[in-house]
């Protein structure tokens, strides 16, 4: 198996209320990003892993915290690791 970075964004839906622990949450579970918040109960929301196997045990476990009522995948990528470190011509 390849050695890959995973990278995906998700929308998570939660009540209103729970927007802050919810938030919270899930700065706590690693290589999560929040990179915004809606007051409606909504974030925006970046993980990074090792295969998609690994992005959506995540995207399930964010299911399973107390407030959400949605997780959607928007996006996602996989990237050999070894390509990461190459430069980018401009051609």
């Amino acid at each position: 198996m390849a050695d890959e970075l995973h990278i995906a964004s998700l929308v998570v839906h939660v009540l209103p209320q729970a927007l802050d622990p919810v938030g919270q949450a899930l700065t706590t579970m690693g290589p999560v990003q929040v990179h915004g918040t809606h007051p409606d109960g909504k974030l925006v929301v970046t993980l990074e892993g090792p295969s998609a196997d690994f992005i959506l045990d995540q995207v399930a476990h964010i299911r399973l915290i107390d407030g959400v009522l949605n997780v959607s995948l928007v996006y996602q990528h996989a990237e050999p690791r070894q390509l990461l470190n190459e430069g980018v011509s401009h051609d």
